[in-house]
């Protein structure tokens, strides 16, 4: 552990950077760091230094040699600014999330029960975060999204994942319905969540699962686009009242995953 006196020397070594904050995203990061950031050091508010939440993170942090500071409050939350409500006394300034490359899955990690979400026109960074949790409480290999027209990893993503971002891969690509057709190449069936007003819908609930597979999102109030539904194995719906007319794509990804994930548990114990 480190005096809080090198924070002032040190900091000016790595002025690209971003700060994970929070216990449980410090402990993902520290245990599966999905987006391969570089950890520079992390930042403890000595008082919050002898709370016994922190120990795992500093013993982890010491078995991997990363720097702890410890440092007064002041310095602290200069180096939050805004955020020091949410820190729960700890921060790691890391590098930028590493978006996983697709193919490299595809050739070596796919497994019988693999699973992914694709997401077409998601914007908002708020039902990005809500999703990233989703896929990684359901054990969900990864989210593939689109370099064009979509959210992007960031710190807020983080921050609004609590912390799932750094548990969970992130594949970036050029093109989705190129990439549906290399997954189809690789045996994974496509399903496509609809709005319930389209033709030739199933209810989630009734289906039987095929696997491998991956899923896509569209946004909430369009859906995905066309070409990705026309190039679908099977479109899937959320039975709902006639007083709504869709839900939060978060929420349904929440229910949709849980009836995949359920399949998916019973068919490959």
């Amino acid at each position: 552990m480190v005096d809080n006196n090198e924070y002032n020397n040190d900091k000016k070594n790595f002025p690209y950077f971003e700060l994970v904050i929070g216990i449980n995203p410090v402990l993902l990061l520290l245990k599966r760091n999905a987006g391969r950031r570089k950890i520079f050091e992390i930042y403890i508010d000595e008082a919050k230094e002898n709370d016994f939440r922190l120990k795992e993170i500093l013993d982890i942090a010491e078995q991997k040699n990363i720097k702890v500071l410890v440092l007064t409050k002041k310095d602290f939350k200069k180096i939050l600014k805004d955020d020091e409500l949410k820190s729960q006394g700890v921060c790691a300034r890391v590098s930028n999330y590493s978006y996983l490359d697709l193919d490299n899955y595809l050739k070596k990690d796919v497994k019988k029960n693999s699973r992914l979400i694709i997401l077409d026109k998601i914007t908002d960074i708020g039902n990005f975060g809500g999703i990233i949790r989703n896929c990684l409480a359901f054990n969900f290999d990864g989210i593939v999204i689109p370099k064009h027209d979509s959210v992007y990893v960031n710190k807020d993503v983080s921050r609004i994942s609590a912390g799932a971002l750094e548990a969970t891969n992130i594949f970036r690509v050029s093109n989705l319905f190129e990439t549906i057709k290399k997954l189809k190449s690789n045996n994974f069936w496509i399903y496509c969540s609809c709005l319930g007003n389209l033709n030739n819908l199933q209810q989630i609930d009734e289906i039987k699962f095929s696997f491998p597979l991956a899923l896509i999102l569209g946004s909430e109030h369009k859906g995905a686009s066309r070409l990705l539904r026309e190039n679908s194995d099977v479109l899937v719906y959320i039975k709902i009242n006639n007083i709504i007319d869709s839900l939060n794509v978060s929420v349904a990804s929440g229910i949709m995953l849980y009836e995949i994930s359920k399949q998916a548990s019973d068919n490959f114990m």
